[in-house]
């Protein structure tokens, strides 16, 4: 499959998970006020954060392993088991830990977060057999195991709130339904492109080397999600409510872009690319362009769809999309830089800059949510997103030599990014 039809490919998935994704949103803001949005919401974060915060960096560990085509095979095998163990571990260790601090961070109640969790090895095993299948080149694989989990997802949730039944608790249980329907797709799938069989000792290996990674992947979950407990234990609910629609929106100004990324990803370790870092810097060109645009236009129908098309009690989402939407886009047009440093440049050019990213992050917003509340939370992200972008930018031209210029988007990429093809670096 040739670059251009793998990219359009898989941002036709992406495109209709994520509008399914916003079908969601709009069922469950329609079913459930802002308040209850937020409980079902936290309740989601802390899966999420379980999962992010456990599955110890393998998907960073398996991408600096696959520049050796021997084990390959191998590390596309291991995705599944391991995500299933880790995930089972790291949701153990989450429900003990909420147990904990329920009271402190006013999270939702016991049965609601077991239910949430239940999905972490789900989601951990998603992550494994997502990142092989695409350092495989098989980017339409991942995404149309996407799409048929947001498929069976939203579907579950219209049928529901149809009949007046979408609590929080079902709201929380459909959730689950888009990582278990994605797994299965993309593992059946996997296993006839790419066969292969487990092997224990590559896998203690790769562990070994994502648990050196995983401080710095850590660090960019907490820099993208922390800001969800802060602004619950400082704000409530109902600011929570309001932001995570924001975060939801904010995340079509990454969509061209991310799947940009992923379908150049593979081009990163081929053997026919010569120089790695030309190839980079002309995805990153690219990049810098779809996230400026992809920015604006975002912003532009936040504001003139969120009242009609949410509600009134969701009328304040659009400013804090404007907010967010260029930390979002800018954060995402550096993912290649960062591949580049996880590949050639050792952990401490990618720990330090997300640990600092998180610092920066953690300390604006507890400057500025007890002041403006979700409108604070949305600058501190911006701001801290956005000097994240930056500092990987600074460090992979320390470490390849690579002008400045050559990472901003000249008129032919400014005229139609979507036009060029990604695989051949700039001369």
């Amino acid at each position: 499959m040739s670059d251009l039809r793998r990219f359009l490919s898989l941002l036709g998935a992406r495109a209709g998970s994520l509008l399914l994704g916003v079908l969601a949103s709009v069922v469950i803001a329609r079913a459930l006020p802002p308040d209850g949005r937020g409980t079902y919401y936290m309740a989601v974060a802390v899966a999420a954060a379980a999962t992010a915060l456990g599955h110890l960096s393998v998907e960073q560990a398996q991408t600096a392993q696959w520049a050796d085509p021997r084990l390959r095979p191998a590390l596309a095998a291991n995705g599944l088991p391991l995500g299933l163990g880790i995930g089972t571990a790291s949701a153990a260790l989450a429900l003990l830990l909420a147990h904990l601090a329920t009271d402190t961070a006013r999270l939702p109640g016991p049965w609601l977060l077991v239910t949430a969790c239940a999905g972490v090895p789900l989601a951990t095993a998603v992550l494994y057999t997502n990142n092989t299948a695409l350092l495989g080149s098989r980017p339409h694989l991942a995404g149309r195991a996407a799409l048929a989990g947001s498929a069976a997802q939203c579907g579950t949730l219209l049928a529901l709130g149809a009949t007046g039944r979408l609590t929080v608790h079902a709201v929380v249980a459909c959730w689950l339904l888009a990582p278990a329907v994605h797994l299965f797709v993309l593992a059946v799938a996997e296993r006839r492109a790419a066969p292969g069989r487990p092997s224990l000792p590559l896998a203690r290996a790769t562990c070994g080397k994502g648990l050196r990674l995983h401080p710095g992947s850590a660090a960019s979950y907490l820099l993208l999600r922390s800001d969800l407990f802060v602004l619950n234990t400082l704000a409530g609910p109902h600011a929570v409510g309001l932001y995570t629609l924001a975060v939801t929106l904010a995340e079509f100004a990454r969509l061209a872009v991310g799947v940009l990324w992923q379908s150049s990803l593979s081009g990163q370790f081929a053997d026919s690319v010569t120089d790695p870092a030309a190839h980079t810097a002309r995805t990153t060109r690219l990049m810098l362009a779809l996230a400026l645009a992809s920015a604006f236009t975002t912003s532009l129908l936040a504001a003139l769809l969120v009242r009609p098309v949410y509600g009134p009690a969701y009328a304040d989402c659009a400013a804090l999309v404007a907010l967010l939407a260029p930390g979002v886009a800018l954060l995402a047009a550096g993912r290649s830089l960062a591949t580049h440093l996880v590949r050639v440049g050792g952990t401490r050019h990618t720990v330090g800059p997300a640990v600092g990213a998180l610092a920066l992050n953690t300390a604006l917003n507890l400057l500025l949510v007890p002041r403006f509340g979700a409108t604070g939370c949305a600058l501190a992200s911006t701001v801290s997103y956005t000097a994240l972008a930056l500092v990987q930018a600074r460090l992979f031209v320390r470490l390849t030599g690579t002008p400045w210029r050559h990472l901003l988007p000249g008129a032919a990429e400014l005229a139609g990014p979507l036009r060029r093809r990604v695989r051949h670096p700039a001369g």
